[in-house]
Formats: structure tokens, sequence, C-alpha cells
């Protein structure tokens, strides 16, 4: 058995000394498979940390880690007061939501802890009775109630443990797109089975497949974009959102065969489409229109142009959009001049053809000349 530790003690000698430390309530968790009720205690703020695998703040919580260069360490001061000012200052009005009822009606639900006093679920409400206490300077702030952990749960039960809790708590910001990805990778970095989380999350296994797919083409993008991963820009940019569409195309395009270096640069026009400011549905159509060779070249040549700088994003964008919209490879220009080849080949056909002409044939064929001309002046 794991040689407990400082804050492990530190906790367990509060409660064998504060009989009131216990609610005389319990709180009903799976662990293990097992039903089992926790006793639920009233522990001083001061003997608990957040935890940093927090899935909720997980895109803040690795971009900040990334700018620190190191990981972070809620033992801390400082570094528990950075991570705080994330959890308060993420989602305002629902801080603002959870404060109010905490004032009004207490905390209704225990937190859940390790043994070691790091907080798996109840870290936003930790961190807004902090701010209450700091405020009001009110003693009933200074607490929180929670379940604890036994000492022998591994890191995968607590992982599933949070995804359980957090998914069905109540006044739970929704989770931003990112974070899910980051989620499911955390799981199965753990080594939660794919099956196992797919019914975890309330997925398909294909689902959860295509999600850890999403995530590493969201982070190729951030290197690709920003020179770096940085999961709060691909958040705040809503990259999430378009980048199913992308992994479709990718999909589809390996299925379709494709070598494995055109699929690349078909990957890397896209990353350049989405910096330009295009839209799912631009990258749906970019799906559909790679399917011609004409395209694909069209394609290519933008995007070796805008790489160059021989042409800005706004054109590359534009061209890309002809060629969606064309579904030929033809850039504007070239669809125009297409528009008046055809013209001119059926009214050859139609001259060919020697037909009588009618009142209403020379009309038609008057308005039709008027226009050329109003157009050769131009």
């Amino acid at each position: 058995m794991p040689i407990k530790s400082e804050h492990e003690k530190r906790i367990n000698a509060y409660i064998e000394s504060n009989p009131t430390a216990s609610t005389g309530r319990s709180h009903r968790l799976v662990i293990e498979g097992r039903v089992v009720d926790l006793e639920i205690f009233r522990l001083p703020i001061k003997f608990l940390f957040f935890n940093i695998e927090n899935g909720r703040f997980a895109a803040d919580l690795l971009t900040l880690e990334k700018e620190l260069d190191r990981k972070l360490d809620t033992k801390n001061p400082q570094d528990a007061e950075m991570v705080k000012r994330i959890l308060l200052d993420k989602s305002p009005a629902d801080t603002k939501r959870l404060k109010e009822d905490l004032m009004s009606r207490g905390q209704l639900q225990p937190g859940i802890i390790t043994a070691a006093g790091v907080v798996i679920n109840a870290n936003r409400r930790m961190a807004v009775l902090m701010d209450l206490y700091i405020e009001t300077a009110d003693d009933r702030y200074n607490w929180l109630e929670v379940v604890i952990l036994p000492r022998n749960v591994s890191a995968i039960e607590i992982y599933k443990i949070e995804v359980r809790e957090q998914y069905g708590e109540d006044y739970m910001a929704d989770y931003p797109a990112i974070n899910v990805l980051l989620g499911i990778k955390d799981g199965l970095d753990k080594g939660v089975p794919i099956k196992e989380l797919a019914a975890l999350l309330g997925k398909k296994e294909k689902e959860v497949v295509e999600h850890k797919n999403q995530l590493k083409l969201l982070e190729d993008y951030s290197k690709y974009a920003y020179g770096m991963i940085d999961y709060r820009k691909i958040e705040q940019e809503k990259i999430t959102e378009i980048i199913t569409e992308v992994e479709k195309n990718i999909r589809k395009f390996t299925n379709e065969g494709r070598r494995a270096l055109e699929i690349k640069k078909l990957l890397d026009t896209q990353f350049e489409y989405i910096k330009s400011g295009c839209t799912y549905r631009d990258l749906r159509a970019f799906g559909r229109s790679a399917l011609h060779p004409a395209v694909v070249e069209a394609y290519f040549d933008a995007f070796a142009k805008v790489r160059k700088g021989t042409i800005d994003p706004a054109e590359f964008k534009e061209r890309i959009d002809d060629v969606n919209t064309s579904g030929t490879g033809l850039n504007k220009k070239q669809q125009q001049n297409k528009v008046i080849e055809e013209i001119f080949r059926k009214i050859k056909i139609f001259q060919d053809q020697q037909v009588k002409i009618t009142p209403e044939i020379r009309k038609n064929l008057t308005e039709i000349s008027s226009i050329i001309t109003k157009l050769l002046k131009k």
C-alpha cells in the first residue's frame, strides 16, 4: 500500500480531532463497478488543492503550462492563484450564477476529493467560495463539503468518476468543444478502452476515434497557423467546429485511395483556407469539388501562390471559393470566358441551321445585339 502523504495525514488528523467535520450525511458513487456510500465531510479549503487535470478547463490549463514552459503545481500558492483566476474568469455569467446560488442556498452537493486533498469535482465551486471569503470575510465560505475517495483508487477510475459527475452536474457550464476532445484524449492516454470510453460518454466507438483524429488535426492546424499548439486560441477562434469537416474530407480522400503526398497537400490547403476565413460549408464544398483532377490542380496552384506571397489570403480564399462554386477548377475569369464561348457556340449552331427569322426571333436578336454593344463599350 502506498505511503500516506503529508496532505493525507493532515486531512485524517483534522477529521479525527474534529467530530463536527462529519456532516452525518453520505453521497453515493460508483467506484470500480460497485455502488458505494461515502461519508460527507466539511473540510477547511486550505487543506484542498485544485485539480490540474480538470476537464472543463483543459484548454486553458494546458495553454498556461505551455506559456510557463512547465507543469503547474496547485500546491504552490502562485500556481493555485493562476488556476483560480482561470476557473472564475472563464465564464463570468456562470460564475455569477454559481456565486449567487452559493450565497442564497449554500453548497447542496458535495465535492469529490482524493485522499490527498486534490479536488476531482467542485473546482469551480471551491474557487467561487474562496472569492466569496475574500470579499466578505464570512467564515461559512471557508469550507467545502466533500467525500473522500479511497486512497487506492486508480487514475483510470478517478477519470471515470470525474466524467460521470461532471456530465451530470447542476450549474455545469457547457464544455467547450476543444475540452471534450482533450477529455477523450486524456481518457485514452490513461488507458480507458475505446469501447468503455464510448459508453461512459454516451457516444459510439467510431465517434470516439473520429474525435481523437479531430484533436490531432487541431494540433496540426495550430502548429501550422500559430507556430505552436495553442488550445486557448483554437477555442477562441472556434476552429473545433469546422475541423470536423476537414476530418471528414481527409477520411474520404484516404478511402478513395489517394497518395499520402496528395492528401498532405490537400490538408495544408484546407488549413490555409481556414486561416483565410472559410466556413464549415466552404470546407464541405471543398470536399465535394476535390473529386475532379482539374479542381485539385487549381487548389494546389492557389496554395503555392499564397505561400510564395504572390497572392494575399483574401485572393487565395476568393480563388478557392470560385473553384468550389464552379466545381471545374476554373477561376472567375475563366468561367466568364467559358460562358461567352458557350453562347457563341449556340448562336453559331443557330446560324448554321438557317432558321427563318420570325418577328419574335428578330426582337430577341436585337436585344442580344444591344447587350453585346453595351458590353463592348466597357
